[in-house]
Protein backbone atom coordinates (compact mmCIF):
# COMPACT_ATOMS: atom_id res chain seq x y z
CA UNK A 1 0.00 0.00 0.00
CA UNK A 2 1.38 3.11 -1.01
CA UNK A 3 1.65 6.05 1.82
CA UNK A 4 0.53 9.04 1.05
CA UNK A 5 3.27 12.12 0.53
CA UNK A 6 1.14 14.49 3.14
CA UNK A 7 1.22 11.68 6.04
CA UNK A 8 4.98 11.01 5.04
CA UNK A 9 6.47 14.37 5.57
CA UNK A 10 4.07 15.04 8.65
CA UNK A 11 5.91 11.69 10.10
CA UNK A 12 9.53 13.02 8.87
CA UNK A 13 9.07 16.51 10.04
CA UNK A 14 7.91 14.84 13.81
CA UNK A 15 10.87 12.65 13.60
CA UNK A 16 13.86 14.84 12.52
CA UNK A 17 12.47 17.78 14.63
CA UNK A 18 12.99 15.29 17.80
CA UNK A 19 16.35 14.05 16.79
CA UNK A 20 17.70 17.32 15.79
CA UNK A 21 16.13 18.41 19.50
CA UNK A 22 18.53 15.57 20.83
CA UNK A 23 21.54 16.71 18.61
CA UNK A 24 21.21 20.07 19.80
CA UNK A 25 21.25 19.54 23.29
CA UNK A 26 24.40 16.61 23.41
CA UNK A 27 25.97 19.44 21.31
CA UNK A 28 25.89 21.92 23.91
CA UNK A 29 26.41 19.10 27.03
CA UNK A 30 29.35 18.29 25.15
CA UNK A 31 30.64 21.75 24.02
CA UNK A 32 29.29 23.31 27.31
CA UNK A 33 30.25 20.04 30.07
CA UNK A 34 26.98 21.09 31.73
CA UNK A 35 23.79 18.72 31.57
CA UNK A 36 21.70 21.86 33.58
CA UNK A 37 22.79 25.30 32.18
CA UNK A 38 19.19 26.60 33.37
CA UNK A 39 16.74 26.61 36.06
CA UNK A 40 13.59 26.14 33.77
CA UNK A 41 16.10 22.93 32.38
CA UNK A 42 15.18 20.97 35.62
CA UNK A 43 14.28 22.94 38.51
CA UNK A 44 14.17 20.11 40.87
CA UNK A 45 18.05 19.70 39.91
CA UNK A 46 18.81 23.21 39.89
CA UNK A 47 17.36 23.42 43.24
CA UNK A 48 19.48 21.11 44.70
CA UNK A 49 22.55 22.53 42.92
CA UNK A 50 21.84 26.05 44.53
CA UNK A 51 21.75 24.13 48.14
CA UNK A 52 25.23 22.81 47.29
CA UNK A 53 26.83 25.82 46.42
CA UNK A 54 25.89 27.41 49.22
CA UNK A 55 27.23 24.30 51.38
CA UNK A 56 30.01 24.56 49.52
CA UNK A 57 30.43 28.53 49.93
CA UNK A 58 30.00 28.23 53.45
CA UNK A 59 32.61 25.65 53.66
CA UNK A 60 35.00 27.46 52.32
CA UNK A 61 34.23 30.46 54.25
CA UNK A 62 34.29 28.20 57.39
CA UNK A 63 38.15 26.78 55.87
CA UNK A 64 38.91 30.12 55.79
CA UNK A 65 38.58 30.74 58.97
CA UNK A 66 39.99 27.27 60.50
CA UNK A 67 43.42 28.72 58.35
CA UNK A 68 43.07 32.43 60.46
CA UNK A 69 42.49 30.40 63.57
CA UNK A 70 45.23 27.91 62.79
CA UNK A 71 47.73 31.10 61.93
CA UNK A 72 47.36 33.58 64.69
CA UNK A 73 47.16 30.39 67.70
CA UNK A 74 50.35 29.14 66.15
CA UNK A 75 51.73 32.68 66.83
CA UNK A 76 50.28 32.75 70.32
CA UNK A 77 51.40 29.64 71.07
CA UNK A 78 54.62 30.99 70.25
CA UNK A 79 54.47 33.60 71.93
CA UNK A 80 53.70 32.59 75.16
CA UNK A 81 56.11 30.01 75.39
CA UNK A 82 58.57 33.24 74.85
CA UNK A 83 57.14 34.28 77.40
CA UNK A 84 57.46 31.49 79.58
CA UNK A 85 61.42 31.07 78.95
CA UNK A 86 61.67 34.70 79.96
CA UNK A 87 59.58 34.05 83.98
CA UNK A 88 61.34 31.17 83.81
CA UNK A 89 64.81 33.49 83.96
CA UNK A 90 63.09 35.42 86.75
CA UNK A 91 62.22 32.80 88.74
CA UNK A 92 65.91 31.26 88.74
CA UNK A 93 67.28 34.44 89.38
CA UNK A 94 65.24 35.29 92.30
CA UNK A 95 65.96 31.64 93.47
CA UNK A 96 69.65 32.39 93.54
CA UNK A 97 69.16 35.60 94.91
CA UNK A 98 67.70 34.40 98.01
CA UNK A 99 69.75 31.60 98.50
CA UNK A 100 72.35 34.00 98.92
CA UNK A 101 73.13 35.76 102.39
CA UNK A 102 75.62 38.23 101.28
CA UNK A 103 74.49 40.33 98.54
CA UNK A 104 73.74 44.10 99.33
CA UNK A 105 71.85 46.57 98.84
CA UNK A 106 73.78 47.96 96.25
CA UNK A 107 73.91 44.86 94.13
CA UNK A 108 69.97 44.36 94.30
CA UNK A 109 69.73 47.80 92.96
CA UNK A 110 72.10 46.60 90.27
CA UNK A 111 70.09 43.53 89.34
CA UNK A 112 66.91 45.61 89.21
CA UNK A 113 67.93 46.13 85.71
CA UNK A 114 67.58 42.81 84.47
CA UNK A 115 63.97 42.45 85.80
CA UNK A 116 63.48 45.83 83.74
CA UNK A 117 64.55 44.61 80.97
CA UNK A 118 62.50 41.45 81.29
CA UNK A 119 59.61 43.87 81.70
CA UNK A 120 60.28 45.00 78.59
CA UNK A 121 61.03 42.10 76.59
CA UNK A 122 57.22 40.26 78.16
CA UNK A 123 55.57 44.04 77.52
CA UNK A 124 56.42 43.71 73.43
CA UNK A 125 55.37 39.98 74.18
CA UNK A 126 52.08 41.11 74.95
CA UNK A 127 51.92 43.69 72.94
CA UNK A 128 52.91 41.47 69.92
CA UNK A 129 50.51 42.26 66.50
CA UNK A 130 49.81 39.88 63.45
CA UNK A 131 49.17 42.15 60.76
CA UNK A 132 47.19 45.28 62.01
CA UNK A 133 45.83 43.53 65.31
CA UNK A 134 46.86 42.79 68.33
CA UNK A 135 46.94 39.06 69.58
CA UNK A 136 46.53 40.20 72.98
CA UNK A 137 43.79 42.64 72.04
CA UNK A 138 40.49 40.82 72.26
CA UNK A 139 37.67 41.69 70.46
CA UNK A 140 39.07 45.43 69.84
CA UNK A 141 41.38 44.40 67.45
CA UNK A 142 43.76 47.51 66.84
CA UNK A 143 43.69 48.77 70.31
CA UNK A 144 47.35 47.82 72.09
CA UNK A 145 46.72 45.79 75.15
CA UNK A 146 48.74 46.88 77.70
CA UNK A 147 49.93 50.91 78.60
CA UNK A 148 53.46 50.66 78.58
CA UNK A 149 53.73 53.06 81.89
CA UNK A 150 50.55 51.29 83.76
CA UNK A 151 50.88 48.31 82.41
CA UNK A 152 46.65 47.96 82.65
CA UNK A 153 44.84 46.63 80.27
CA UNK A 154 43.01 48.64 78.21
CA UNK A 155 41.57 46.72 74.71
CA UNK A 156 38.80 44.54 74.42
CA UNK A 157 36.96 42.57 77.30
CA UNK A 158 36.25 39.34 75.01
CA UNK A 159 37.96 37.13 73.18
CA UNK A 160 37.25 37.47 69.22
CA UNK A 161 36.20 34.90 67.83
CA UNK A 162 35.54 32.98 64.34
CA UNK A 163 33.33 29.82 63.25
CA UNK A 164 35.62 27.26 62.11
CA UNK A 165 32.35 24.91 61.61
CA UNK A 166 28.49 25.11 61.45
CA UNK A 167 28.48 24.55 65.39
CA UNK A 168 31.60 25.48 66.67
CA UNK A 169 33.65 28.53 66.57
CA UNK A 170 37.13 29.85 68.60
CA UNK A 171 38.78 32.62 69.87
CA UNK A 172 41.73 33.75 67.67
CA UNK A 173 42.64 37.08 69.28
CA UNK A 174 42.77 36.72 72.82
CA UNK A 175 41.86 38.77 75.55
CA UNK A 176 45.14 39.95 77.33
CA UNK A 177 43.17 41.17 80.66
CA UNK A 178 42.31 37.45 81.00
CA UNK A 179 45.31 35.96 79.98
CA UNK A 180 47.55 37.42 81.77
CA UNK A 181 45.47 38.09 84.92
CA UNK A 182 46.91 36.64 87.94
CA UNK A 183 44.92 35.24 91.41
CA UNK A 184 47.73 37.36 93.62
CA UNK A 185 45.91 39.84 96.04
CA UNK A 186 48.00 42.51 97.85
CA UNK A 187 46.62 44.40 100.40
CA UNK A 188 45.64 48.38 99.84
CA UNK A 189 46.26 48.81 103.94
CA UNK A 190 49.88 48.61 104.96
CA UNK A 191 51.63 48.46 108.22
CA UNK A 192 54.82 49.62 109.57
CA UNK A 193 55.85 46.21 111.17
CA UNK A 194 54.00 42.73 110.47
CA UNK A 195 53.49 42.58 114.32
CA UNK A 196 51.70 46.15 114.35
CA UNK A 197 48.54 46.01 115.67
CA UNK A 198 45.62 46.44 114.00
CA UNK A 199 43.21 49.80 114.72
CA UNK A 200 40.17 48.30 113.80
CA UNK A 201 38.87 45.15 113.88
CA UNK A 202 36.97 43.57 111.08
CA UNK A 203 36.44 40.89 108.67
CA UNK A 204 37.33 39.56 105.22
CA UNK A 205 34.76 37.55 103.41
CA UNK A 206 35.91 35.53 100.29
CA UNK A 207 34.53 33.47 97.97
CA UNK A 208 36.19 30.62 95.73
CA UNK A 209 34.12 28.67 93.34
CA UNK A 210 31.23 27.13 95.48
CA UNK A 211 33.36 28.08 98.88
CA UNK A 212 32.71 30.99 101.17
CA UNK A 213 35.51 31.98 103.95
CA UNK A 214 34.90 34.37 106.70
CA UNK A 215 38.05 35.25 108.24
CA UNK A 216 37.53 37.66 111.25
CA UNK A 217 40.70 39.53 112.81
CA UNK A 218 41.12 42.40 115.34
CA UNK A 219 38.69 41.19 118.24
CA UNK A 220 38.93 38.88 121.15
CA UNK A 221 40.90 36.05 120.21
CA UNK A 222 41.73 36.72 116.50
CA UNK A 223 44.58 37.49 115.01
CA UNK A 224 45.91 40.92 116.11
CA UNK A 225 48.38 41.80 113.44
CA UNK A 226 49.06 40.82 109.95
CA UNK A 227 51.50 38.16 110.34
CA UNK A 228 49.20 36.46 112.96
CA UNK A 229 46.78 36.50 110.32
CA UNK A 230 48.80 35.39 107.54
CA UNK A 231 49.27 32.21 109.98
CA UNK A 232 45.95 31.98 111.22
CA UNK A 233 44.48 31.54 107.30
CA UNK A 234 47.36 29.24 106.06
CA UNK A 235 46.76 26.93 109.66
CA UNK A 236 43.02 26.91 109.17
CA UNK A 237 42.02 27.95 105.51
CA UNK A 238 44.87 26.86 103.86
CA UNK A 239 43.16 24.42 101.62
CA UNK A 240 41.80 27.12 99.61
CA UNK A 241 44.10 30.21 100.19
CA UNK A 242 47.70 30.97 101.28
CA UNK A 243 48.38 34.01 102.68
CA UNK A 244 52.01 35.97 103.17
CA UNK A 245 53.30 38.66 104.48
CA UNK A 246 55.33 40.73 102.12
CA UNK A 247 57.37 43.56 101.62
CA UNK A 248 56.32 46.57 99.40
CA UNK A 249 58.86 47.99 97.89
CA UNK A 250 58.50 51.37 100.19
CA UNK A 251 59.43 49.35 103.06
CA UNK A 252 55.74 49.01 104.23
CA UNK A 253 54.19 45.56 104.95
CA UNK A 254 51.10 44.36 103.23
CA UNK A 255 48.93 40.99 103.16
CA UNK A 256 49.62 38.81 100.18
CA UNK A 257 46.88 36.18 99.45
CA UNK A 258 46.36 33.54 96.66
CA UNK A 259 44.33 31.33 95.96
CA UNK A 260 45.83 27.64 96.47
CA UNK A 261 44.30 26.52 92.93
CA UNK A 262 46.12 27.68 89.56
CA UNK A 263 42.61 27.69 87.97
CA UNK A 264 40.61 29.25 90.56
CA UNK A 265 40.04 32.77 91.44
CA UNK A 266 39.29 35.09 94.29
CA UNK A 267 36.23 37.64 94.87
CA UNK A 268 35.97 40.08 97.98
CA UNK A 269 32.42 39.42 98.84
CA UNK A 270 33.05 42.03 101.55
CA UNK A 271 36.01 43.81 103.96
CA UNK A 272 35.60 45.37 106.98
CA UNK A 273 38.63 47.07 109.44
CA UNK A 274 41.50 47.98 108.79
CA UNK A 275 41.89 46.35 105.32
CA UNK A 276 38.16 47.83 104.02
CA UNK A 277 40.15 49.71 101.82
CA UNK A 278 40.24 46.59 99.80
CA UNK A 279 43.31 44.74 97.81
CA UNK A 280 45.09 45.25 93.92
CA UNK A 281 44.99 41.93 92.32
CA UNK A 282 48.43 42.76 89.60
CA UNK A 283 48.06 41.06 86.25
CA UNK A 284 51.71 39.39 85.79
CA UNK A 285 53.28 42.34 84.43
CA UNK A 286 52.70 44.12 87.25
CA UNK A 287 53.65 40.94 89.45
CA UNK A 288 56.99 41.15 88.06
CA UNK A 289 57.39 44.90 87.92
CA UNK A 290 56.54 45.09 91.97
CA UNK A 291 59.48 42.92 92.52
CA UNK A 292 61.44 45.26 90.37
CA UNK A 293 60.66 48.05 92.18
CA UNK A 294 61.68 46.11 95.54
CA UNK A 295 64.96 45.52 93.74
CA UNK A 296 65.90 49.04 92.67
CA UNK A 297 65.05 50.61 96.50
CA UNK A 298 67.48 47.68 97.93
CA UNK A 299 64.97 45.77 99.14
CA UNK A 300 65.36 41.82 99.60
CA UNK A 301 62.83 39.57 97.97
CA UNK A 302 60.32 37.50 99.97
CA UNK A 303 58.60 34.37 99.75
CA UNK A 304 55.68 36.12 98.12
CA UNK A 305 57.62 37.25 95.43
CA UNK A 306 58.93 33.95 94.82
CA UNK A 307 55.07 33.05 94.79
CA UNK A 308 54.64 35.71 92.51
CA UNK A 309 57.01 35.03 90.12
CA UNK A 310 56.20 31.24 90.24
CA UNK A 311 52.42 32.02 90.03
CA UNK A 312 53.52 34.08 86.64
CA UNK A 313 54.75 31.12 85.12
CA UNK A 314 52.39 28.48 86.06
CA UNK A 315 49.51 30.95 85.02
CA UNK A 316 51.46 31.75 81.22
CA UNK A 317 52.29 27.75 80.94
CA UNK A 318 48.39 26.81 81.81
CA UNK A 319 47.44 29.52 79.00
CA UNK A 320 49.13 28.37 76.48
CA UNK A 321 48.18 23.98 77.14
CA UNK A 322 44.34 26.37 76.52
CA UNK A 323 45.77 27.96 73.21
CA UNK A 324 47.68 24.50 71.83
CA UNK A 325 44.51 22.30 73.16
CA UNK A 326 42.29 24.35 70.97
CA UNK A 327 45.04 24.64 68.01
CA UNK A 328 45.02 20.93 67.78
CA UNK A 329 41.13 21.19 67.46
CA UNK A 330 41.51 23.45 64.83
CA UNK A 331 44.18 21.45 63.16
CA UNK A 332 42.27 17.94 63.11
CA UNK A 333 39.70 19.99 61.47
CA UNK A 334 41.49 20.35 58.61
CA UNK A 335 40.96 16.76 56.98
CA UNK A 336 37.38 16.54 57.86
CA UNK A 337 36.88 19.94 56.00
CA UNK A 338 38.89 18.68 52.91
CA UNK A 339 37.18 15.50 52.66
CA UNK A 340 34.22 16.90 52.82
CA UNK A 341 34.58 19.57 50.10
CA UNK A 342 35.60 16.84 47.94
CA UNK A 343 32.44 14.64 48.73
CA UNK A 344 29.78 18.50 48.26
CA UNK A 345 31.52 19.28 44.87
CA UNK A 346 31.22 15.78 43.82
CA UNK A 347 28.13 16.02 44.59
CA UNK A 348 27.15 18.84 42.38
CA UNK A 349 29.33 17.91 39.53
CA UNK A 350 27.11 14.67 39.45
CA UNK A 351 23.80 17.05 39.29
CA UNK A 352 25.44 19.68 37.04
CA UNK A 353 28.11 18.60 35.02
CA UNK A 354 27.70 16.57 32.16
CA UNK A 355 28.68 12.92 31.35
CA UNK A 356 30.77 13.69 28.11
CA UNK A 357 31.69 10.09 27.15
CA UNK A 358 27.98 9.02 27.30
CA UNK A 359 26.95 12.49 25.14
CA UNK A 360 29.33 11.63 22.38
CA UNK A 361 27.41 8.08 22.20
CA UNK A 362 24.54 9.55 22.22
CA UNK A 363 25.41 12.11 19.50
CA UNK A 364 26.33 9.85 17.67
CA UNK A 365 23.33 7.05 18.44
CA UNK A 366 21.03 9.56 17.53
CA UNK A 367 23.04 11.13 14.71
CA UNK A 368 22.72 7.89 13.15
CA UNK A 369 19.23 7.87 13.55
CA UNK A 370 18.87 10.83 11.77
CA UNK A 371 20.97 9.12 9.06
CA UNK A 372 18.79 6.47 9.12
CA UNK A 373 15.48 8.33 8.54
CA UNK A 374 16.79 10.06 5.66
CA UNK A 375 17.51 6.78 4.15
CA UNK A 376 14.07 5.69 4.56
CA UNK A 377 12.62 8.53 3.10
CA UNK A 378 14.95 8.77 0.31
CA UNK A 379 13.70 4.97 -0.11
CA UNK A 380 10.41 5.54 0.23
CA UNK A 381 10.17 8.31 -2.51
CA UNK A 382 13.25 8.87 -3.86
CA UNK A 383 12.84 12.08 -2.18
CA UNK A 384 15.06 14.42 0.28
CA UNK A 385 13.99 16.68 2.94
CA UNK A 386 14.65 19.17 0.10
CA UNK A 387 12.29 18.55 -2.08
CA UNK A 388 9.68 19.18 -0.13
CA UNK A 389 11.26 22.89 1.15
Amino acid sequence: MRVPDNLLFSIFQDQEARIKKVLSEKTLDIATGRRVRALSDDPSTTYNVIQLKSEIAQLSQHSQNRLFADTNLTYADFTLGKMEDTIKRLYAEIIRIKNSATISSDQLIAMAEGFNQSIRQLLDRVNEKLGQNYIFGGNALTVKPFDENTLNYQAGAGDFKVWISENSKVSVFLEGGRVFKTNLYVSRATFNSPTDSFSSAGSITIKIGANTYTINYGGAGEPQSIQELANYINSNLGDGIQAFVSTNPNGTYSLALSTKDLSADMEFVSITGDFSTGFDNPNILQAIKRVKDKLENGIYPDEFDLFSINRSYDIVAMRRSEVGYVLNVVKNLQPTQENLDLVLKKQKSDLEDADIPESMMEYTRYRMAYEALMRIVADQKDLTILRYI
